[in-house]
């Protein structure tokens, strides 16, 4: 059943078009001429006759920026493990024009345009990334706040062409030159951290989380809490592993390398600068790591277990560099 009402503001006169179906939620909207409201009514009768009881209303009433201000205020970004990342690409949504564009009307269009904006300064991966952020937030919003709108136009919106994997490892003498730079480093804990990522394949944060109680030196394992995985691993030492972990220098803070991301950061490009090396990062020892464990004969299952990789396609595709003439002379 629709109602339609002329109410009065100040001088002006509106007409509110009210639609009822028992059981279900009551749809209002107000039009400056009547024949309007009823146009509307009827459509929205014939939804209801159809079947479909969507309601766009609240929609229609809120931006783009508003539901990430919401989805950051009820914290639904606080469990994940890279909230801190989250916070920074929400930021530059709401910095950018794509903020103000009301829900409902957003599509693939708006996209395409925020993505020619930000193109000029970021790479493919990173607009991709914004590219998920907002497709979580929408599906939030329709699933967890049930703010109804067709489709989410982020899944129709094709992500864009990423660059190959990075394929760098240490060649010809740069493995000395490295730790001998690291041996100069004012920086107690640098070459430590170097020999052991290399030895271990171990990410940088769960590096700089590992504590002394979490050595087990009888089972010659390290349990890492809370890596990028979002669980727990034990990882197992070999020898020269276990000779780096013994000759860290002792504190009094619990952890076995006492030292800052920041910190980390500042003392490792100091000594990549000493020791002369281009276009090498701190990730990239983990690549070399596992180019290392291949060496050692060790098996797929062996080497994803060490390295923590969930997915062995990830361990292939972009953490293992074969050499070709290595393998022609085992042919």
């Amino acid at each position: 059943m629709a109602y339609i009402t002329k109410r009065k503001y100040k001088s002006k006169y509106s007409w509110q078009a009210q639609v009822k179906r028992r059981g279900h939620q009551s749809l209002t909207k107000s039009f400056s001429q009547k024949r309007d409201a009823e146009i509307w009514s009827r459509a929205m009768e014939r939804k209801f006759d159809q079947g479909d009881f969507s309601d766009y209303s609240e929609a229609s009433k809120i931006t783009v920026g508003a539901l990430f201000k919401r989805y950051i205020r009820e914290g639904k970004h606080s469990r994940k493990k890279d909230r801190e990342n989250i916070e920074y690409r929400v930021k530059n949504f709401l910095n950018d024009t794509i903020a103000d564009t009301n829900l409902l009307r957003l599509s693939t269009r708006h996209i395409a345009e925020f993505r020619d904006r930000k193109l000029k300064h970021w790479s493919p991966s990173t607009f991709n990334k914004h590219k998920s952020l907002l497709s979580i937030v929408i599906d939030t919003a329709m699933h967890d706040w049930d703010i109804y709108i067709p489709h989410n136009p982020c899944k129709s919106f094709k992500r864009e062409k990423e660059a190959r994997p990075r394929n760098r490892n240490l060649e010809d003498n740069e493995y000395n030159r490295l730790i001998e730079a690291c041996q100069k480093s004012k920086c107690a804990y640098l070459k430590a951290m170097v020999e052991f990522s290399l030895e271990t394949a171990v990410r940088q944060g769960e590096l700089l989380k590992m504590s002394y109680e979490d050595i087990n030196m009888k089972n010659r394992t390290v349990l890492l809490r809370d890596t990028k995985n979002g669980e727990d691993r034990n990882l197992p030492l070999s020898d020269r592993a276990l000779q780096i972990l013994v000759s860290v220098p002792r504190n009094l803070y619990g952890k076995v390398f006492p030292i800052t991301r920041d910190s980390l950061k500042f003392w490792w490009k100091q000594a990549l600068k000493e020791a002369d090396i281009k276009d090498f990062v701190w990730h990239d020892m983990r690549r070399e790591a596992t180019r290392r464990l291949w060496a050692k004969n060790l098996s797929l299952a062996e080497i994803q277990l060490i390295g923590g990789w969930k997915d062995p396609r990830i361990l292939l595709n972009t953490y293992t560099k074969l050499d070709p003439a290595k393998i022609a002379k085992k042919l």
